[in-house]
């Protein structure tokens, strides 16, 4: 009897110590989903957001924007701006290595920047730190960046800038394999369903709480609720189905987290072909978004009507632009001073697997229709389009969006500048250029830049190189179990501390 018994008691303490350890690799590991995947892991290259949110956890830059948006050191422990603000110093932190064990240096923050600057890479961002002439390397933890004329937003976009190896930067597949300075390294990716990063032991801001993190990739909204209902995915940021957010915020099973967002999703044009090099045709299809009906029907009053590419939260934002009422007679008004009869315009509208955007997009398509105007959509992979409207002319209009508009600069000068990086419709005012390029050389806090920006939006707003469809609103959706962790209003930075994340499953 004994003997049965103490089997018993054995068998009971396996069964504990087998549950015990299984619940102690399900909070070894954090399942983050996600709705699209990254097109590469270099920032000196991509531009997308999912793409950021990854690398955020691999590479780090000098300064990031926490929470609160407000900018705080991370590579670079402090920072000084000269009064004539044309240098800017910082002080880098002491005992960072890489993943490989390389000591991190000023060298390596010299020649992140040197390679974004140098034509022949083709960086993206390039015209964001074309104003930096030269770096002056005091010692390895103090660089300046000594500027050619004055940048007052050149800070905000450093801080979006990684930083990359001198040691290991040229390397063919730095893209798909990148070496980075922060709590995680890249483990494994299987493109279109996960990516794999594991903790980076000797990080210098210490150990990650969490080993491993899996990014799942999830493209329709609908199936990642699905999985993270079911227990499969921990938590998520974006992309969360509109029409359940009530149910979800109701539901004590679950933590649903909203911020303001930091940008705006957008109808483009291609201002150089046809019927819409005619403002007046542009004009008509911003008459044509129903941006309330949208918001209230499609979004769930998730975000806010759009009215421009400043966000009205910012202090540069010009309440006394032109809006955009939707009126499908003011529409027809326009397209018939315009000369163009009913059934003439036809435009193919791109954009990718968002189930929003293609609701959008089919809304658009019913108005237009309604106003004489034939519109073909077309829905593609997100990384095919995004190539479709960075890398060719191959289209009309186009719906995409603008994440981390931090400042009018980010938010307009790539975008709306004759020789922006970003401005996929080709769009040009010579105004614009003028105000864009002064609005950078005068303190931002001044009345001077609010007037140089409120007058770009006016022209901007007027001219209709993009229809503002809604500023958006990030939300996160979690599970009781996952702690310290807050919804990031800049859908970038949203894993940035995840190292810090805890998981009591």
């Amino acid at each position: 009897m004994y003997r049965k018994t103490s089997m018993v008691v054995a068998v009971l303490l396996s069964l504990v110590l087998s549950m015990t350890m299984v619940a102690a690799a399900k909070n070894d590991t954090l399942i983050i989903g996600t709705g699209a995947e990254a097109v590469g892991l270099d920032l000196r290259l991509e531009t997308d957001v999912p793409s950021l949110e990854r690398i955020n956890v691999i590479m780090e830059p000098l300064l990031k924007f926490d929470v609160d948006m407000q900018l705080t050191p991370l590579l670079a422990k402090s920072w000084e701006v000269s009064d004539d603000t044309m240098t800017i110093s910082f002080q880098l932190q002491e005992g960072v290595t890489w993943h490989d064990g390389t000591p991190f240096t000023a060298e390596d923050v010299k020649y992140t920047f040197e390679w974004v600057l140098d034509p022949a890479n083709a960086a993206p961002n390039m015209a964001l730190y074309a104003d930096i002439e030269r770096f002056e390397i005091i010692s390895p933890t103090e660089i300046v960046f000594h500027l050619s004329k004055p940048n007052s937003f050149l800070l905000n976009n450093i801080a979006r800038m990684p930083i990359t190896p001198k040691h290991d930067g040229d390397r063919a597949d730095f893209r798909q394999k990148p070496l980075g300075t922060g709590p995680y390294k890249l483990a494994s990716w299987n493109r279109d369903d996960r990516m794999i990063v594991v903790e980076n032991e000797n990080y210098w801001g210490g150990r990650p709480i969490i080993p491993t993190i899996v990014f799942r990739t999830i493209p329709e909204n609908a199936t990642r609720l699905l999985a993270f209902e079911a227990g499969e995915i921990d938590l998520y940021q974006g992309g969360v189905v509109p029409q359940e957010i009530n149910r979800l915020e109701a539901d004590p099973r679950y933590i649903v987290q909203r911020a303001p967002g930091t940008g705006y999703n957008y109808l483009g044009f291609n201002t150089k072909v046809g019927a819409l090099s005619d403002v007046r045709v542009r004009q008509a299809m911003s008459y044509l978004i129903n941006r309330e009906g949208i918001v209230s029907r499609v979004l769930n009053g998730v975000g806010t009507p759009g009215i421009g590419p400043v966000s009205p939260a910012l202090p540069w934002f010009n309440p006394n632009v032109e809006r955009y009422a939707y009126s499908v007679d003011k529409a027809k008004e326009l397209l018939a001073e315009a000369g163009y009869a009913p059934g003439e315009i036809k435009l193919k509208l791109y954009t990718n697997e968002n189930p929003d955007r293609m609701r959008i997009a089919e809304i658009l398509q019913f108005e237009a229709q309604r106003a004489g105007i034939n519109v073909e959509v077309s829905i593609e992979e997100w990384g095919a389009d995004l190539s479709r409207i960075q890398e060719t002319d191959d289209f009309d209009i186009f719906i995409l969006g603008w994440s981390g508009q931090l400042d009018p600069d980010r938010a307009m000068i790539r975008q709306f500048h004759t020789d922006g990086v970003n401005n996929y419709g080709k769009y040009s005012n010579e105004r614009v250029d003028y105000l864009l390029e002064l609005g950078r050389a005068v303190p931002p806090e001044s009345q001077e830049s609010l007037d140089i920006y409120g007058e770009a939006q006016e022209i901007v707003i007027r001219e209709v190189p993009y229809g503002f469809i809604n500023y958006s609103e990030e939300v996160g959706l979690q599970h009781p179990w996952i702690e310290n962790w807050k919804v990031h209003p800049y859908g970038a930075g949203a894993w940035q501390d995840a190292h810090r994340i805890v998981k009591k499953k």
